[in-house]
């Protein structure tokens, strides 16, 4: 076997192990020198149209407390000794160490999904605000 065939054998190897690029993608991405499709890089924010400037920008301090998630105070009531491995790992996962610890957390269906899981050794508390 001559060079030039194993040259163009482990050619072959390398181009088949590459992603392939759906056509429409790929004759829309320009081409560099080495004939691979490179990526645009994002425009950054002092390109951005004067309206798209202005829905990007910070909210004012009342709306942003509004838009906040609604948080959950959490107590552990009994203890997870005798409880199952998954209900010991639920307490640690919810943050919960000792009874009466009470621990605030964003009341998202995973949260809840947790406490009730392990129901029997926890309660919410009512007016779930952080102190």
């Amino acid at each position: 076997m001559s060079e030039t065939e194993k040259t163009e054998k482990t050619e072959k190897r390398k181009s088949s192990s590459k992603v392939k690029v759906p056509a429409q993608v790929a004759a829309a991405a320009p081409k560099s020198a080495a004939g691979e499709a490179t990526v645009a890089p994002p425009s950054s924010p002092s390109k951005q149209s004067p309206a798209a400037a202005k829905a990007a920008a910070p909210k004012s301090p009342a709306a942003a407390k509004a838009a906040a998630p609604k948080q959950i105070r959490i107590r552990q009531i009994r203890s997870g000794i005798c409880a199952p491995v998954d209900h010991k790992q639920t307490l640690s996962g919810l943050g919960l160490r000792r009874i009466r610890q009470e621990v605030v957390r964003p009341d998202t269906p995973t949260v809840r999904g947790q406490v009730q899981k392990v129901r029997h050794l926890v309660e919410i508390v009512e007016g779930g605000t952080a102190r």
